[in-house]
């Protein structure tokens, strides 16, 4: 892997978002969307409890781009600038040419368009640019049920790959996580 010291944050367009890097003035924001209850059900963390909370996970997504492990873009409001959500590949695999996507937004902008907008731009650039690697693959790994996020990968082209049982553990629980998945051919044939 190179390193990232002289690499600059890719900013993104769409018709309606700016996607860009999230920062310390975003904290109170991300506060707000972490402490929803009805965001956090779909999510495995948990229920943000202080402002703190927020600015160690702007701090985590910034080390993730900074070591070459992961990116995350904030989700603004192309005319007003306002952070309505975030998104990213919380992981890439190099060796494998594979990277996990994920996102999330605030509640009162759900149902509008705004995630599968972002994410299809965050994969044309990640399946264009590839940044500095190859990506074959990207996988959403997803609650089975969280319909709504379902319905997004699939209207963006993903297949379901399989159902993960006992997955992942979080509120004293195991939950089983669906695979979603997208290749590079796939998304450019499209």
């Amino acid at each position: 892997m190179q390193n990232n010291e002289n690499r600059e944050f890719p900013k993104l367009t769409t018709s309606r978002l700016l996607l860009d890097p999230l920062t310390m003035k975003d904290a109170k924001d991300v506060f707000a969307i972490f402490s929803d209850p009805r965001v956090i059900k779909n999510y495995d963390v948990q229920i943000f409890k202080d402002i703190s909370e927020a600015e160690g996970l702007i701090d985590y997504f910034y080390l993730r781009f900074e070591s070459d492990t992961g990116i995350r873009w904030a989700i603004r409001d192309k005319q007003t600038g306002e952070l309505i959500g975030s998104c990213g590949f919380n992981t890439w695999n190099p060796y494998d040419h594979c990277a996990v996507v994920g996102y999330e937004l605030a509640p009162q902008f759900w149902g509008k368009g705004y995630a599968s907008e972002a994410v299809s731009a965050i994969l044309d650039f990640i399946f264009a640019k590839s940044f500095y690697f190859y990506v074959n693959r990207v996988e959403a790994l997803i609650l089975p049920q969280n319909k709504p996020s379902a319905q997004l990968v699939k209207k963006l082209g993903f297949a379901l790959d399989g159902v993960m049982r006992g997955k992942t553990y979080w509120n004293d629980d195991f939950h089983d996580i669906a695979m979603y998945s997208m290749l590079n051919k796939q998304w450019h044939a499209r």
